[in-house]
């Protein structure tokens, strides 16, 4: 049973990225958000059907953990200075995380973390202290792609930006996660994410779902071929010889469908507001 089916059947239900203690609801984990469906909204089998969705979950709070008021409650961060931010790692397998051992691994990599802690076994959330030694995340990538070797696991990450302790955390980690779940659900082929990869695309994509003009140019511009192509380009900041090389292709072959597409529709994918124009369509509209 999908999230919106659950919305239709209950419309009182309430959608939060995180759970609840409150034993006047009921919190479903699906689709990387928590729905919370009023206990007086059902009856009893419903609420043993409903149960056995989270019979592999693990539905204890870490509600003991320092930050986890902080990061969901509203409440102050527990040191007074410093910078903060909050790594999100998803797990595609949960059931498959021997989490104790991934921990330590965890604690041993980042020495600057102040807390870490799982909800409902699918999802971490590290919180680590600004350092001059602070890794940028496209080193953070190597390092998760290691701990999946290591660990068996398939993970997705977002890294946070640092704020300082006085922030209010909680509502800048919803907004953070409201990026994360995006790009999970846009299947943007990116395995560690943060503000500069996803900002622009998530902002813009509000606006161009809405635009009728929007949507037929991307049912008129792109031939099934294309979304490799724009998606190489696009990661390679235009340039021509290196998507090439991704996409196991000549570069005058690559060359030729550029010139193509840009005679059928005067747009030039040399030229980076015409390329981010293109995959912005392609994301938005043609998802694979």
């Amino acid at each position: 049973m999908t999230l919106q089916e659950l919305q239709q059947i209950y419309p009182l239900a309430q959608l939060h990225t995180f759970p609840t203690e409150d034993e006047h609801y009921l919190s479903l984990y699906l689709e990387g958000q928590f729905l919370w469906i009023p206990q007086t909204e059902l009856t009893t089998t419903e609420k043993k059907v409903l149960k056995m969705l989270t019979n592999a979950q693990d539905t204890t709070l870490p509600t003991h953990h320092p930050w986890y008021a902080t990061l969901f409650q509203k409440e102050s961060a527990p040191l007074a200075t410093g910078k903060f931010r909050v790594i999100q790692v998803e797990f595609n397998n949960p059931e498959q995380v021997d989490m104790h051992s991934w921990d330590e691994e965890i604690k041993r990599i980042f020495p600057q973390l102040v807390d870490h802690f799982f909800i409902n076994g699918t999802k971490s959330f590290l919180v680590e202290m600004y350092s001059d030694d602070a890794l940028p995340t496209e080193e953070l990538e190597g390092i998760f792609l290691a701990l999946d070797g290591d660990f068996n696991t398939y993970t997705r990450v977002f890294v946070g930006a640092f704020y300082p302790a006085v922030s209010d955390f909680t509502t800048l980690l919803q907004e953070e996660q409201q990026l994360f779940l995006s790009t999970i659900k846009q299947n943007l082929q990116i395995k560690c994410c943060d503000l500069r990869k996803v900002a622009i695309h998530y902002f813009a994509t509000h606006l161009v779902e809405e635009s009728a003009m929007m949507r037929q140019l991307a049912k008129n511009w792109f031939e099934d071929d294309l979304y490799d192509l724009i998606f190489a380009l696009w990661k390679n900041q235009g340039n021509v010889s290196s998507a090439a090389k991704d996409l196991f292709m000549h570069r005058n072959t690559l060359q030729y469908k550029i010139d193509k597409f840009q005679k059928q529709t005067l747009t030039n994918l040399k030229e980076m507001d015409s390329l981010f124009l293109c995959y912005l369509l392609l994301t938005t509209f043609i998802k694979n």
